[in-house]
């Protein structure tokens, strides 16, 4: 009973941070999303993805990795280019597992899932 539990919670918590599109966006007040194509190929990995992006100008990204309880485990600012702009995560100690990353701009973020194994 507790296993089918522990299940239910994690798929209902995996539909939760479902990969969002754009009409999603936290702030979209008719404006245009300054960020787009966000993808993490391989995914799942277990050395290393590469996260890629559009970016309609240059302008300042945080880069962020949570775990499922919400703790931020890794953080990397950087300035991205107007156009395609792609880096390497490299999993360090991570354990295997589920991890929300996340792409911040001044006026936006976007939430997507990570997972290592």
């Amino acid at each position: 009973m507790k296993k089918l539990l522990l299940l239910l919670f994690f798929i209902v918590f995996t539909a939760s941070f479902a990969q969002q599109k754009e009409k999603n966006a936290i702030f979209k007040n008719d404006m245009t999303s300054s960020i787009s194509n966000i993808t993490a190929y391989p995914n799942p990995f277990s050395e290393n993805t590469r996260i890629s992006f559009i970016s309609i100008r240059k302008q300042s990204i945080d880069f962020s990795v949570k775990n499922l309880l919400g703790k931020t485990i890794f953080n990397q600012a950087f300035e991205a280019k107007k156009g395609l702009n792609s880096f390497i995560f490299n999993r360090n100690k991570f354990v295997r597992g589920m991890y929300i990353y996340t792409i911040q701009t001044n006026t936006e973020v976007i939430s997507k899932r990570l997972i290592i194994r």
